[in-house]
């Protein structure tokens, strides 16, 4: 059973996680000085650290929400200084776990949420209620068991994929429709074509996505590049 959990990088969505969970035996760490002072205000952990070093407490659950380059660092720096029990994380693409060596108390996580809001001040309780998440595992034990309770408990439905099917799924499903939309905005922009007060309710949805933070979404699209040239591929078989 998970009871205590550690979140390291408490920004949007992993103020999110502790805003929506149950639990009150949850810590984070942090080390943004602006995103610490907010926390403080919403009182949500019972510690704050500002870095992993910092921590002498064990936790049954530790969830890495931190941009996806700094993802594998903080698995083998857990693992290393035995802080969690198990150890997760919430990237959207999955590629860069294919070749890593990997600690056998990892599973990974993609809740099918979010938003292009960004820290904690935008956190919401109810981000996971009847959304997807998705856990990254061929076979079931006691560890999936209890992840999947966990997300269960945040109100989140939870389905099973290996990494090659969710990579390509969610180039289809999230990752191109991201990438068209930061391409097709900069397109209008180089026309001078002004988007925002001619277009309709439908192609400001569209360019919605793509106020999300360009810096992550570059990493995602770099991870996931061959099921996005595969996807192109296809589009531009569809065109001629």
């Amino acid at each position: 059973m998970i009871e205590k959990v550690l979140i390291i990088g408490s920004g949007f969505m992993g103020t999110s996680i502790a805003q929506a969970s149950y639990l009150t035996e949850i810590s984070c760490v942090e080390n943004n000085q602006e995103h610490i002072a907010e926390l403080q205000k919403k009182n949500l952990y019972k510690s704050i650290y500002q870095s992993l070093d910092e921590v002498q407490d064990r936790f049954d659950l530790v969830i890495i929400c931190t941009r996806q380059d700094k993802v594998l660092h903080f698995i083998n720096e857990v693992s290393k200084q035995e802080i969690g029990t198990y150890i997760t994380d919430i990237a959207s693409s999955k590629n860069f776990l294919k070749e890593a060596l990997l600690p056998d108390n990892f599973i990974s996580s993609h809740p099918i949420c979010g938003s292009h809001k960004t820290g904690p001040t935008e956190s919401e309780k109810k981000l996971f209620a009847d959304k997807e998440v998705i856990l990254i595992k061929d076979k079931t034990d006691k560890f999936v068991n209890d992840l999947k309770n966990f997300w269960e408990s945040l109100g989140s439905n939870v389905s099973f994929m290996n990494l090659e099917e969710h990579n390509k799924n969610y180039a289809y499903l999230s990752h191109f429709p991201h990438f068209f939309s930061f391409i097709y905005e900069e397109i209008l922009q180089e026309e001078n074509i002004d988007y925002e007060k001619y277009s309709g309710d439908s192609l400001k949805e569209i360019l919605r996505l793509s106020k999300a933070d360009k810096n992550l979404w570059a990493e995602i699209f770099e991870d996931n590049k061959t099921n996005l040239e595969d996807l192109k591929e296809k589009i531009r078989k569809k065109l001629l």
